[in-house]
């Protein structure tokens, strides 16, 4: 079983790297964009500004009602024409009418998964200029406008509007853009993780497996490890995984903890060969129906979710047969570190940016998630410490609970968020 997991640790890292649109024959990143995330590309010639927007379907959906049809190209192009503005001292720049019937958003030939639109602002002066979005900020906190800005004949810049900034302010020329600052990306990242139920769920299931504080340490090293990894990874170019993994497979990591945390305390129980029998037959079939869903979505799919399941269960049965290795138990939590630092590289993948540019972004980023993430497992270890004080009882009940909460919630969101 252990070495079995081991290996399918690397099958999970092949799939992932045959669903990367960044090496995959023929893959079009649009069809895998992030439904949190837009791209926008501006180009500032004097006192001309062009603008390409790349809108995910799944983002625009935002822009009506949960219930409601999704909305029409021309619903999408009527924010975008109110969303998107650019500024001078003097006053505010004209969005020009392009002729032959495109009007003032030209409509770009579509592209499967992903609204495009183009605009040309003219304004009253070339310096002083602040560039503005409004688009989805309201409807979604953890929405994130990653942009590409160049002025005149320098070199193209990353920098990214969020909720807590929605206006960039360009420096009077000839000073050169300066880019993206790591620090609004590790906010995004705390506030995605605070929000995220499958990072509290796995961080959770990670406390639940520790024996004592020292776990705090081993936890942070192994989300270290993760980020890490995935900066070397995105950084080299070679794997930038589709966001229907990214956002599916740390649900299913967290139910492979929960199985974890019910074996750790189910030993007695489970000593009767019979009751060992039911229970591996259990999880097998279990096992099969979420291989058979994500194959039905992709081969690689499937690879990934096979390879991810069986490595976490390993990981953590690993640690029981031998104390020593305790500290794999925590590998599924690296593994979700993994992903989620894969995500603004699978973000940025329709601006394909270089290393250099990319750099700053992902390691402000991952350094925010695994900040907010050590701050959320010391507080939950905190609160079962607590409660230990309380009721000596609880570390068994609160076990059984939380495991089997880790297990339908992981699964839950296993499967709506691959066929999401």
């Amino acid at each position: 079983m252990e070495l079995a997991g081991w290996v399918s640790g690397v099958l999970a890292a092949l799939a992932l790297l045959l669903c990367s649109p960044a090496v995959a024959s023929g893959a079009d990143p649009a069809t895998n964009a992030d439904p949190h995330a837009i791209s926008t590309i501006w180009t500032i010639d004097g006192p001309t500004v062009r603008l390409r927007v790349m809108i995910p379907i799944a983002a625009a959906r935002k822009l009506v009602a949960a219930n409601a049809p999704a909305p029409s190209l021309g619903v999408v192009a009527s924010a975008v024409s109110q969303a998107f503005v650019a500024t001078t001292p003097a006053s505010g720049c004209e969005a020009v009418d392009q002729g032959e019937g495109v009007g003032q958003v030209y409509t770009l030939a579509l592209t499967p998964g992903l609204d495009r639109f183009e605009m040309v602002l003219a304004c009253p002066q070339a310096n002083g200029l602040v560039l503005k979005d409004n688009l989805l900020f309201d409807r979604d906190p953890g929405h994130i406008d990653y942009a590409q800005i160049r002025v005149g004949a320098g070199q193209p810049v990353l920098d990214a509007f969020t909720r807590d900034r929605r206006s960039i302010a360009l420096p009077a020329s000839p000073t050169p853009l300066r880019g993206a600052d790591p620090l609004a990306f590790a906010k995004l990242a705390a506030m995605r993780m605070v929000g995220s139920i499958a990072a509290i769920a796995i961080l959770f299931g990670s406390v639940l497996l520790s024996r004592r504080w020292l776990d705090l340490a081993r936890i942070g090293a192994s989300l270290a490890i993760g980020y890490l990894a995935a900066i070397g990874l995105a950084l080299s170019g070679v794997l930038a995984p589709d966001q229907s993994l990214v956002g599916a497979l740390p649900g299913l990591l967290a139910a492979t903890l929960g199985l974890g945390v019910l074996a750790a305390i189910g030993g007695d129980a489970l000593a009767s060969p019979r009751w060992r029998t039911v229970a591996r037959i259990g999880a097998g079939l279990v096992l099969l129906g979420l291989v058979v869903a994500a194959t039905l979505q992709s081969p690689a799919a499937g690879l990934a979710t096979f390879g991810i399941a069986v490595f976490g269960l390993a990981s953590v049965r690993t640690s029981q047969l031998e104390p020593r290795l305790h500290a794999l138990a925590f590998a599924p939590t690296a593994a979700f570190a993994l992903l989620d630092g894969l995500s603004p590289a699978s973000d940025l993948m329709l601006l394909h940016p270089s290393a250099a540019q990319l750099a700053p972004i992902l390691f402000g980023y991952d350094l925010g998630g695994w900040l907010s993430c050590g701050v959320i497992a010391a507080i939950a270890m905190g609160v079962i410490w607590l409660a230990g004080l309380r009721l000596r009882a609880w570390r068994t009940i609160g076990s059984e609970l939380g495991g089997a909460a880790l297990i339908g919630l992981g699964l839950f969101g296993f499967v709506s968020r691959l066929y999401s």
